[in-house]
């Protein structure tokens, strides 16, 4: 599952992230800004229309192109 399969209010973990999905700067700026295994990840608004999403990491809002949410394996944490 990837954070593009979440749906809005789900919390999951990341797993890894699929560098050959990802150009480099772009894996780069990802882990950079928190996203590596173990850390929590929620999904608070989706546009496929416009191909954005709004993720909560570590209380920090980020906006990803849903082509790289695509990149990032997660497993759905049980509440």
């Amino acid at each position: 599952m990837t954070v593009k399969d979440l749906k809005i209010g789900e919390i999951a973990e990341i797993v890894s992230l699929d560098s050959e999905k990802l150009p480099r700067p772009m894996l780069t700026e990802l882990l950079e800004l928190g996203f590596f295994p173990g850390a929590e990840i929620i999904l608070k608004h989706k546009s496929l229309l416009l191909g954005k999403m709004i993720c909560v990491l570590s209380g920090t809002t980020i906006a990803l192109r849903t082509n790289d949410g695509k990149a990032i394996q997660v497993k759905i944490k049980q509440t």
